[in-house]
């Protein structure tokens, strides 16, 4: 048994890790539970380079301590070079928006990451059942194709190797080979939803399908393949219609309601920034959004604009206003020059070019963006008009205008940068000295 176990376990390394897994080096998170004790066990079975990584967050007492000193003395027995990071998971879990197992999580793979270097690949100890736990919840909370790949055998440098065996046999290898590893009580907790369908679901299914796990590593194979095959032609469509930019991406709408399928597509490349399936499938099944409606996922906001669907982070839609309280601050933003009047001006026709007479220059002036009831005195134009609508007549869209900068003083609007300047400021017969700022952060208007 344990040569069929080994064999097995380096021809899964080897897929996982390539042909010369064998010159590789490797950091196991080991818990010191069957799984990870058995995956150490492997490797050194195997005579593999490996170190081993345990986090104690400090979440079961003296348990948590325990396991601790378990995984030492395994390292030592193996003279594995040995990593340990202990946290205070609840004092960070309060100020975080998560669950204590999220947090626990991201804690646990941040530490790995800093500690990676001089190692080829991270190697974390889930198994076949965990897999299939995973795949039930996922269709549970909702999940399409990709939920049921479930926990993926290879993440970047993030590879599973023990996902070829059932919980089962890995505890039936520990006991035929006299291997030690502790129990960790939580498991048996039904409060907890994993364990819930660990220990209730699952058997279920073992009743209906005595070779259920064995059934299940097969149909895993077969969807992450499947899944493979259909990104590969989604991507297509989807570069037919999406130009990603900036943290977001902009959908061309009459492209996405000429193909084949929008609400998939839309599915398919809204979820990448948390937009429920709901979002997707109400904007794909009416078509008629009014332009202007905004969605809001955790993270993203989308915009429907005539012809395009904008998707941006929420964080880059807040600017800051920046005072500007003499010329140095100006010259931070500005180039510039100083000219005294003599005869005809031949103003500059670059839009990021603006011209003010020096006694019309009265600091403190700021850079601000676009708000709700904002009027200036478009230069070439009479009378006043709504910012709001000079954008309109602009064709700039309800996302673009908010990133916009503005030059003011306290009273008025001196130049929406990179368009037009308010007339009020204009340099003109009576001007005798006047300053030409030239915007300095263009790509950024």
């Amino acid at each position: 048994m344990e040569g069929s176990m080994l064999r097995r376990f380096s021809e899964s390394l080897g897929e996982l890790a390539g042909a010369d897994y064998a010159g590789k080096k490797y950091l196991l998170a080991v818990s010191g539970g069957a799984d990870s004790t058995v995956m150490a066990m492997l490797f050194h079975a195997a005579r593999l380079d490996f170190a081993v990584a345990h986090c104690n967050f400090h979440l079961r007492g003296d348990d948590s301590d325990r396991d601790m000193e378990f995984v030492k003395k395994l390292s030592q027995n193996l003279g594995a070079r040995l990593f340990v990071k202990e946290f205070d998971t609840l004092g960070i879990q309060k100020n975080e928006k998560k669950s204590v197992e999220m947090v626990a999580r991201d804690l646990r793979y941040a530490w790995f990451a800093e500690i990676m270097e001089g190692f080829d690949f991270l190697v974390t100890a889930h198994n076949a059942n965990d897999a299939a736990e995973t795949q039930i919840l996922n269709i549970i909370r909702g999940s399409g194709m990709e939920g049921m790949r479930s926990i993926p055998e290879k993440n970047g440098y993030v590879i599973r190797p023990m996902l070829s065996f059932s919980a089962k046999e890995i505890r039936e290898w520990a006991k035929a080979n006299g291997v030690p590893y502790v129990e960790d009580c939580t498991n048996a907790d039904e409060s907890i939803r994993r364990n819930r369908i660990r220990h209730s679901v699952v058997p279920v299914c073992e009743e209906i399908n005595p070779n259920f796990i064995e059934t299940h590593i097969r149909n895993r194979k077969l969807f992450v393949r499947q899944y493979e095959f259909y990104r590969h032609f989604l991507q297509k469509e989807i570069n037919k219609m999406a130009k990603y930019e900036d943290g977001g991406v902009r959908i061309d709408k009459e492209s996405l309601f000429k193909s084949f399928d929008p609400q998939i597509l839309l599915y398919e490349i809204l979820s990448r920034y948390g937009f429920s399936g709901d979002t997707s499938f109400k904007i794909a099944e009416k078509g008629d959004i009014p332009t202007g409606k905004t969605f809001y996922s955790r993270t993203h906001k989308l915009l429907v604009e005539r012809k395009c669907l904008i998707v941006s982070e929420i964080e880059k839609d807040v600017q800051e206003e920046t005072l500007i309280s003499g010329f140095s601050g100006l010259a931070a933003h500005f180039l510039i020059e100083e000219h005294i009047k003599e005869g005809r001006v031949l103003f500059d026709k670059d839009p990021f070019v603006f011209y003010v007479p020096a006694e019309k220059l009265q600091f403190p002036l700021r850079i601000r963006f676009w708000k709700h009831g904002d009027y200036f005195c478009p230069l070439g134009a009479k009378g006043r008009k709504k910012l709001s609508d000079f954008f309109i007549d602009e064709k700039v869209s309800l996302f673009d205008k908010g990133r916009i900068p503005i030059l003011c003083d306290d009273d008025a609007i001196m130049w929406i940068i990179g368009y037009r300047s308010d007339r009020r400021f204009k340099v003109d017969g009576n001007t005798v000295k006047y300053y030409k700022l030239t915007y300095l952060k263009k790509d950024n208007a």
